[in-house]
C-alpha cells in the first residue's frame, strides 16, 4: 500500500514538473495579442537587466525585400495568411443580380468580367407552388431523423472528422493543408452569405409550423444552403490537393451529398438549397482551385434555376460551359498560389 502511495506521489511530483515546463513553453510560444502573466513580463525584465551589456550596441538590419513579394507568407501567422490569401480571392470577385437571379462572377484586371455561376429563384407567379411542392419533401424526409441525428449534430461544424476518415489527412501533421482548407471555407462563407442574402428565402419553419427542426434554425437565408457549398467544395480542392485524391473523388462527392441532405431531413433546409449549394460549390471549387494553380484558370459556369415544383436535387443540369481564361502576368507572385504550394508539399 505504501509502495503504491509512494508511485502515486511521484506520478504527482512529475505532473508539477510537467506543470511547470508546460508554462514556460506557453511563455515562448504566446501569440502577441496574448495577455502575459505579470510574472512572466518582471521576469523578462529582470532577466534583460542581468545579462544586457548597455555598451553594446550591435544591431542586425535585415535585407531589404520586394514589396509584395509571396514569399512572406512564410513569416507571417497563420491568420494573417489566411487574411491576406482571402483579400486577393475575394478582390477578383464580382456580384450582379438581375431580375429573378444574382450571378458570381470573376474580374479580371482589365475589368471584363466572366460568370463562375447562377442562381435563380422561382417567379412570382409560381414561387407558391414550388415552396409548397419543397415543404412537404422536408415532411417526408422527416422520418429519417433518428437514423441522422447523430451525423446531423456532428455535421454542424466542418466536416474534419469525416473528411479524415475517409482521406487521411492527420491535419495535426500537415497544418499548412489545415490552413488551405480553413481558406477555402472562409471564401465559401462570404459568397454564400452574398447569395442567401440576395435571395433571402425564407426557412422552412417559417412555411409550417409541422417542421420543428431538431437543430437551431441558422439566423439568415435558406438558398443556397452553406454546408452543401463547403461539402462540394472542400470534396473538390481534396481530390485536386491529395496524390490520391482521384480514387477519393466519389466518396468524398458522397460524403457531400449526404451532408447536404441531412440539413433537410433536420429541418433546416429545403433540397433545392442543397442542389444550388451543390452547383455553387463544385463551380467554386474549380475556381478556387484554379485561383491556386496554372498556368490557365478552369472552371464550369453552372446555373441552376429553382423552378421544378417537384425538384429533390438527385441531379442537376449539365456543369455549363467550361471557361478558360490566362492568368494575368502578376499572379507568379500570388499568395494563393503561394498557400497551395505550401499545402502540396506536406503531401511529397
Amino acid at each position: 500500500m505504501s509502495q503504491t502511495m509512494g508511485a502515486m506521489g511521484a506520478m504527482g511530483a512529475s505532473g508539477a514538473m510537467g506543470a511547470a515546463g508546460a508554462m514556460g513553453a506557453m511563455g515562448a510560444t504566446l501569440p502577441e495579442s496574448a495577455e502575459w502573466p505579470p510574472l512572466f513580463v518582471d521576469a523578462l525584465n529582470k532577466t534583460r537587466g542581468g545579462i544586457v551589456d548597455p555598451l553594446d550596441l550591435t544591431v542586425h538590419v535585415p535585407p531589404p525585400s520586394d514589396l509584395d513579394n509571396a514569399a512572406a507568407m512564410a513569416r507571417w501567422a497563420p491568420g494573417v495568411r489566411q487574411h491576406v490569401a482571402l483579400f486577393e480571392l475575394i478582390s477578383a470577385l464580382s456580384f450582379e443580380t438581375s431580375g429573378r437571379q444574382s450571378t458570381l462572377q470573376h474580374r479580371a484586371p482589365d475589368g471584363t468580367l466572366t460568370d463562375i455561376v447562377t442562381l435563380g429563384l422561382p417567379s412570382k407567379a409560381n414561387w407558391t407552388a414550388v415552396w409548397t411542392g419543397q415543404i412537404a419533401k422536408v415532411m417526408s424526409w422527416a422520418e429519417l431523423r433518428e437514423d441522422r441525428a447523430s451525423e446531423i449534430l456532428t455535421q454542424l461544424t466542418p466536416q474534419y472528422m469525416f473528411w479524415n476518415a475517409i482521406a487521411h489527412l492527420d491535419l495535426q501533421m500537415r497544418p499548412k493543408t489545415l490552413q488551405l482548407i480553413e481558406l477555402a471555407l472562409a471564401l465559401a462563407s462570404f459568397v454564400e452569405t452574398r447569395f442567401k442574402h440576395a435571395m433571402a428565402c425564407p426557412r422552412p419553419i417559417d412555411f409550417s409550423p409541422e417542421i420543428q427542426p431538431i437543430i437551431p434554425t441558422p439566423a439568415h437565408g435558406s438558398f443556397p444552403s452553406g454546408h452543401a457549398t463547403e461539402a462540394f467544395m472542400v470534396a473538390h480542392l481534396l481530390t485536386k490537393l491529395l496524390p490520391h485524391g482521384a480514387r477519393l473523388a466519389d466518396q468524398l462527392q458522397r460524403l457531400a451529398a449526404r451532408t447536404s441532405i441531412n440539413r433537410t431531413v433536420a429541418g433546416v433546409h429545403f433540397p433545392v438549397d442543397s442542389a444550388a449549394g451543390q452547383a455553387l460549390g463544385q463551380s467554386l471549387g474549380e475556381y478556387f482551385t484554379g485561383a491556386c494553380t496554372g498556368p490557365k484558370w478552369k472552371w464550369h459556369a453552372r446555373v441552376l434555376l429553382a423552378t421544378d415544383v417537384d425538384f429533390v436535387g438527385d441531379t442537376l443540369p449539365p456543369a455549363g460551359s467550361e471557361v478558360v481564361i490566362s492568368r494575368p502576368s502578376g499572379y507568379p507572385k500570388s499568395v494563393v498560389r503561394w498557400s497551395w504550394a505550401a499545402a502540396k508539399a506536406e503531401w511529397s
